[in-house]
């Protein structure tokens, strides 16, 4: 090789790190794709529920239900995605807790009972009686393998059986010195494939049939998701199948055993928590009581829909912990009912059902949506979680709300918002201010921005909890964003914060949340949602300000809704210009601030467009390169908006 040929050090650097940036950028885009389309679906799957719920009857309901279950089935491929994206661009981290091994293999046929219902095929559970009860691991991840694996298995066998075999006769890893491996076989009787076609399985976006009359179709992402958390595991898959006599997927993990009368890591408290139970299973229902009330829960625990309701309206619970299938009722319908009576009670969803569309539902409603079997610390921190949602000031405190945010045209939206719930609260333009309001003992509740000058939500929230730590007291703190995956249980109450209100908020989800933690009163929440879902109003397909949006947010599309549209104009101008000015002196930190000012105030004002620019604008210049076009567009766009609310003037509200 000659001197030429050979790439020096500095140039295999270069192209190690534009290999990387390549990477990274796809997986960005992966996961931007990801939730961009989930923001629509979420809206088409909460239409379509609040069809389902008026009972149309007939054709519309079976209509709504395969709907339902399209929109239900696109959201998984969203999973899918984004967790393709995550392990392509290793930021995907596995939780280390407790594994019950035939709970979990158990839970799963149970779920997967219902695809072969009238269907001539056996769900069949295979345990070998050395296989420990329970062994370290990540219960989610596990979960999720399996049922993707028994998912292409039932996909492939039109009659026969599915079995699930746990061994400990590891064939491709080695046990660990100071623990054991597991072999886990998903064994079916279907149609099985030709060698090549096994061999190319785990790529990306692969299917066994790839032709362009493929009758089974998927993405072709699950098995690659797969043998990447296997992999992550520190273990090894594959598959072994014979063309026209059915297939056998296989994994291997290393792992530790647990002793059943042992943990591995400290339980959460529970102590002084109440909790209603509702479980129809006797060993299910058995588990849960018996876990949480080894925490320090006391446990009210019952089998029905009726019973459930029954003591809901008898006492009050911090936590309710419900079962989708119970014998006289959903789960779902019965979390609905127990809302309208006590609104400021923590909700878990604690079922064997894998399913995105009844997720979304629950994350709607503000309920943990949890799955069987959960371990004892995922069931325990479930429902201290939830507790915390349940804690409303107390009668004789203070009522008064605080509300952090930086931007005029937000604070004027929310201001008009809490003119309609009766609610008093004073506006602070960041967090210094925030922290010394608070000192005074005038407020009952924090609702703040992220980003704000000076000191930001997060610091603010930090300082808070600083100050509990020496009180012994907690203070409810909202944080207020534009930022989707913000809205995350997981991430929000990891940062300190009690709940999250998404920009732009709606006067039913305001005001609900005010209900929540007891600020005002449970009366005339109908009325508003109704006011605001009955209000109908023609608008183009490409409006720069969306009128629906602006109802459903101020109640009604009136004339204080007009006016605020006026002061969003008058307000966002200023920023516009600076947006310009601040791109042209190329201050990028001072670029982001702007966008990021506008970005908020434009979706609280149902500018959409808009907001969807600048957001564009402040994630570029946070990363220090903005495409040159952004300011131009967002000049145009704003222009758009002004003329658009000019031309409502003459129209009667």
């Amino acid at each position: 090789m000659t001197d030429k040929q050979a790439l020096t050090r500095a140039e295999l650097e270069k192209k190690v790190e534009e290999a990387d940036a390549l990477a990274q950028m796809k997986s960005n885009f992966l996961a931007t794709m990801s939730h961009e389309i989930r923001t629509p679906m979420q809206t088409i799957y909460g239409l379509l529920e609040l069809i389902a719920d008026e009972k149309p009857g007939g054709k519309i309901e079976g209509m709504v239900s395969t709907a339902q279950d399209a929109a239900a089935g696109l959201l998984e491929i969203l999973d899918d995605i984004l967790d393709f994206a995550k392990m392509d661009a290793d930021r995907m981290e596995l939780d280390v807790f407790e594994v019950p091994v035939r709970l979990l293999v158990r839970g799963l046929l149970e779920a997967l009972a219902v695809k072969v219902h009238g269907v001539n095929i056996k769900l069949i559970d295979d345990i070998e009686e050395g296989v420990p009860f329970v062994v370290v691991g990540d219960p989610k991840r596990l979960r999720q393998i399996i049922m993707i694996l028994c998912g292409n298995a039932l996909k492939f066998t039109k009659a026969g059986s599915v079995t699930v075999h746990v061994s400990m006769n590891v064939q491709a890893i080695t046990p660990p010195e100071d623990g054991v491996a597991l072999r886990f076989e998903i064994i079916d009787t279907g149609i099985g494939m030709k060698p090549e076609i096994a061999a190319a399985l785990f790529k990306p976006f692969t299917q066994a049939d790839s032709s362009t009359s493929r009758k089974y179709g998927g993405t072709g992402l699950g098995l690659s998701i797969s043998k990447k958390l296997v992999e992550l595991m520190g273990g090894q898959i594959g598959v072994e199948s014979v063309e026209g006599k059915g297939s056998t997927f296989w994994f291997e993990i290393p792992t530790r055993e647990v002793a059943t009368d042992a943990t591995t890591i400290e339980l959460p408290s529970l102590d002084g928590i109440s909790v209603l139970s509702v479980e129809d299973h006797p060993q299910g229902a058995k588990e849960i009581v018996n876990s949480l009330r080894s925490m320090g829960a006391s446990v009210e625990s019952c089998a029905t829909y009726a019973e459930g309701l029954a003591l809901v309206r008898r006492r009050p619970f911090d936590v309710g912990v419900i079962d989708q299938g119970l014998p006289d009722g959903l789960g779902l319908d019965l979390i609905k009912e127990i809302m309208a009576l006590r609104p400021g009670m923590g909700l878990i969803m604690y079922t064997v059902r894998e399913d995105a569309g009844l997720s979304h539902s629950l994350r709607a409603l503000g309920v943990t949506y949890l799955t069987k079997p959960a371990s004892r610390i995922g069931l325990g921190e479930a429902v201290r979680d939830a507790a915390s949602k349940s804690v409303h000031i107390a009668e004789d405190g203070p009522k008064r709300l605080l509300i952090a945010e930086d931007t005029d045209s937000v604070r004027d939206v929310l201001a008009r918002q809490l003119e309609k719930t009766g609610v008093e609260a004073d506006f602070v333009c960041n967090g210094n201010e925030a922290l010394k309001a608070l000192a005074t003992g005038k407020y009952g509740i924090l609702i703040t921005d992220l980003h704000m000058p000076e000191t930001d939500g997060y610091a603010l929230v930090d300082a808070i909890r600083a100050r509990e730590q020496k009180s012994g007291t907690h203070f409810p703190v909202i944080a207020l964003t534009a930022d989707v995956q913000m809205a995350q249980r997981e991430t929000y109450m990891r940062y300190g914060f009690d709940e999250c209100l998404l920009k732009p908020v709606s006067l039913g989800q305001f005001k609900r949340l005010l209900i929540r933690w007891g600020l005002v009163a449970d009366d005339g929440a109908a009325d508003l949602q109704k006011n605001a879902k009955g209000a109908v109003i023609a608008a183009a397909e490409d409006a720069p300000v969306d009128r629906a949006c602006i109802a459903e947010q101020m109640g009604a599309f009136d004339a204080g809704a007009l006016e605020m549209l006026h002061l969003f104009v008058e307000m966002c101008a200023p920023l516009v210009k600076t947006i310009s000015v601040q791109y042209e002196a190329g201050d990028m930190h001072a670029l982001a601030e702007a966008a990021h000012s506008l970005k908020g105030a434009a979706l609280s004002a149902c500018c959409n467009t808009l907001g969807a620019l600048a957001r564009r604008l402040q994630d570029e210049a946070e990363k220090s390169s903005a495409d040159p076009e952004l300011p131009e567009l967002i000049t145009a766009e704003f222009e758009r908006v002004k003329a658009y609310i000019a031309g409502m003037d003459g129209e009667k509200p």
